[in-house]
């Protein structure tokens, strides 16, 4: 029975565990570090159970039901606490990681606790075994790799981040409790019904957070994105948000902003249309979109009678379903998605360019900025030479750069990786009112890439000292030195964004 607890206690660490990263990189990008913070830390934090576990052993029954409870409350409240410090402290971007810094350690301390006082109680109640610390960690490792398979296939597209916790605490719950069921058929003198109460006062909190989980969500969400709230989904991916104000529509993806209906259109004018012009002469124009979920692109180039097949990749099946079915998405993006000429394939747009052996004529990357290892590969020289030979004869490539003022080496990183590969890139730019000075690259084969063909009516390839400044020495973003987060960070803190 106490190789049972084992397991249950390995399923509610391993969870957690992948619960605060999945948090900490949503709140904060960049989630290589926060594993890392994460893994550093759970790993680490095993001295002090190897060395304060001693102090425990004398009462063992009772440290190790008082633990549990802790730690059922601590897990239940985490992610309250974590989002609601971030609203709090997100201008000290410090402080929140210290925040997020102390619960971790505290949810760690208790967890590394457990198993040595399972060992004690086992030896503690006479239990038969031969080998105790094998029987334990066994199990203890074999249900955490249970734990990691269904986090991200069932738990995280279910649940979410919120009731995830909660269901780590009900598991928790039940550990607690059928502890106390199975020590009262041991002649042990322990306060039981103290114990009971105990867990039925915690039952009630946790019961109350529960109740309250909606409300402290909404009130989380007006408060991070000060627009009313239209709807919200999620995903195994991210967390979708669509807000509207009168005519002011819009969509966040893990509260970052993806479009504002005010303004898209000029975005997608620039993406879509200026790149247009060096193919306004062809015929049976194939097209290949990669990652735009909201199908705006699209649209836009549903207006070509010369464009005679559109794929549209996306990693999201559920952004898909959105745009075919919230009627704002749909009227914005003219219903896109039923057109005939579109084809839409769920997949990683890495995966897909690797491995697709059909040619397009003009190729379309709108892509997040490159916060992390998972967008900048997205960057990267490798990814931009598979663009190359998934491209035909004479062909148009473009794809968003980032903004210039805040981020100029990240464009010109952008600008020189796809130099590299293409031979050629023409960076231009379009001022938006919701993301400012935004900036494109565009790179053509066989094709004249001027400024004058891209926007005849206004000049859009100029560049200011401003721009120029120290970006004599960057250089090509590659998989093995992606060096486009360091020039993406060194902004985002610079400016505090």
């Amino acid at each position: 029975m106490m190789l049972f607890f084992v397991s249950i206690i390995a399923i509610c660490w391993i969870l957690y565990e992948l619960l605060i990263w999945t948090l900490s990189s949503y709140l904060i990008w960049n989630s290589v570090q926060q594993f890392s913070f994460v893994i550093g830390f759970f790993m680490s934090w095993m001295w002090i159970w190897a060395y304060f576990s001693r102090f425990l052993e004398k009462n063992a029954l009772k440290n190790f039901f008082v633990i549990e409870l802790i730690l059922s409350i601590v897990w239940a409240s985490s992610v309250i606490l974590m989002k609601f410090s971030y609203i709090y402290f997100s201008a000290y971007l410090w402080l929140f990681q210290l925040i997020y810094f102390l619960i971790t350690l505290c949810i760690w301390t208790f967890v590394w606790m457990e198993i040595p006082l399972i060992a004690t109680i086992y030896k503690n109640l006479k239990l038969k075994s031969s080998s105790i610390v094998s029987d334990i960690f066994t199990f203890d490792y074999i249900w955490g790799l249970v734990a990691s398979l269904i986090f991200p296939l069932i738990l995280l597209p279910i649940l979410w981040l919120y009731n995830i916790s909660i269901f780590i605490w009900t598991i928790n719950l039940f550990v607690w409790v059928s502890y106390l069921f199975y020590l009262k058929k041991f002649d042990l003198k322990i306060p039981f019904k103290k114990y009971f109460f105990a867990s039925f006062m915690a039952f009630l909190y946790l019961l109350t957070i529960f109740l309250l989980n909606s409300k402290l969500e909404n009130i989380y969400l007006q408060y991070y994105y000060k627009e009313p709230i239209l709807s919200t989904f999620t995903s195994p991916y991210q967390e979708i948000v669509l807000t509207k104000r009168w005519d002011d529509f819009r969509m966040y993806l893990n509260g970052n902003l993806q479009f504002l209906s005010l303004d898209e259109n000029m975005y997608h004018t620039a993406l879509v249309d200026w790149p247009m012009n060096f193919l306004k002469n062809r015929e049976n124009i194939s097209v290949l979109v990669l990652w735009w979920g909201d199908w705006l692109a699209t649209r836009n180039l549903l207006n070509y009678k010369n464009i005679s097949k559109i794929t549209l990749v996306d990693l999201d099946p559920k952004v898909v379903e959105i745009a075919k079915t919230e009627p704002n998405l749909v009227a914005l993006n003219k219903s896109s998605l039923n057109n005939p000429k579109v084809e839409i394939i769920s997949e990683d747009a890495f995966s897909f360019i690797w491995k697709t052996d059909k040619k397009y004529d003009f190729i379309i990357a709108d892509f997040p900025d490159p916060r992390d290892t998972a967008t900048a590969k997205l960057y990267s020289k490798e990814f931009y030479i598979w663009i190359f030979w998934t491209l035909k004869q004479n062909w148009i490539f473009v794809t968003q750069a980032s903004n210039s003022f805040f981020s100029n080496k990240v464009l010109f990183s952008i600008e020189k990786t796809i130099s590299w590969v293409f031979w050629n890139a023409l960076a231009y730019h379009k001022y938006l009112p919701s993301f400012w000075d935004w900036w494109f690259v565009v790179s053509g084969k066989n094709i004249d890439i001027s400024a004058e063909v891209l926007c005849p009516k206004m000049w859009c390839s100029y560049f200011d000292e401003n721009y120029l400044e120290q970006t004599e020495n960057l250089t090509e973003n590659t998989l093995a030195s992606p060096r486009i987060i360091e020039y993406y960070w060194e902004w985002y803190k610079k400016y505090n964004l």
